[in-house]
């Protein structure tokens, strides 16, 4: 009987097992590029091209999941182009371009706050001691603050903000015009939906949201809307109503005088900075 010396015995015991699976390994490659040529998502050029007009944000503001959702979306039969703050108008005319349509060029907006209750303006009504988050403090008798319509300042907003456009300070957000693209993120993520977007062109608006009786909110805040409508007779062009106790301007219509500015009492209704 004829046998195999022992180191040759040992080599074909490991390479024998090694050329299998270099086999299989091979086998499986080739298996798996068959599969991708046959199955290949054919090549959009166009959507590619939307790809690089958008700028890449993923912010959501266009109202998709992100810059890719939205080039789907343009895709398809009278879409909207003008649907990306962060883009802006050149944006809306690039994709125009791609698309052969007419731009449809964004509202220039800007986000501001309903709110001036600083430290120097309210007071604690308790001291919180959850978790730092609006909306969980939100959810404990609408918040520590003495307004329950106030900024909590905890800045969930400032967390979603993806441009670096708000801040926290004295206790309410503050938003920088400059770096704002409108997106909207932070207006989703204020439980009290005290950020709203605005036309840029406006000028001033009533910075507070209490819908209480002018006598109650003055114990709470000294420059809340009281509610007295001295800026609904001044006005001259009757851009403002009442909602309740809550002065409201109706941005449309405002002609940028400030004569409600120079007679609100407590100095809710504010310019814009």
């Amino acid at each position: 009987m004829f046998v195999l010396p022992y180191r040759l015995s040992v080599a074909q015991d490991i390479l024998i097992p090694g050329l299998i699976i270099f086999g299989a390994a091979l086998l499986l490659g080739i298996l798996i590029v068959i599969i991708s040529i046959l199955f290949k998502v054919p090549r959009n050029a166009k959507k590619e091209a939307l790809m690089d007009a958008l700028p890449g944000a993923n912010c959501g503001g266009c109202g998709f999941a992100g810059c890719e959702g939205y080039a789907d979306y343009l895709l398809l039969p009278g879409a909207n182009t003008g649907l990306c703050s962060v883009g802006g108008a050149e944006c809306a005319r690039e994709i125009a371009s791609i698309l052969g349509t007419e731009a449809v060029e964004p509202e220039k907006r800007i986000v501001v706050l309903h709110c001036q209750g600083t430290h120097d303006h309210t007071t604690p009504r308790y001291e919180y001691l959850g978790t730092r988050s609006c909306h969980s403090a939100h959810n404990i008798l609408g918040g520590p603050g003495s307004c329950t319509y106030g900024c909590l300042g905890f800045g969930d907003c400032v967390a979603v903000c993806a441009f670096d456009a708000l801040c926290i300070k004295d206790g309410i957000v503050h938003v920088n015009r400059e770096k704002c693209t409108a997106c909207g993120q932070c207006v989703k993520a204020c439980p009290k939906k005290l950020l709203r977007l605005l036309p840029v062109t406006a000028t001033v608006e009533v910075r507070c949201s209490n819908e209480w009786p002018g006598a109650r909110t003055r114990k709470v805040c000294n420059i809340g809307c009281i509610g007295c409508k001295r800026c609904v007779k001044e006005c001259p062009v009757e851009a403002i109503s009442m909602n309740g106790s809550l002065a409201v301007i109706d941005q449309s219509v405002c002609i940028h005088c400030d004569a409600c500015v120079s007679v609100c009492p407590t100095h809710a209704i504010a310019r814009l900075e």
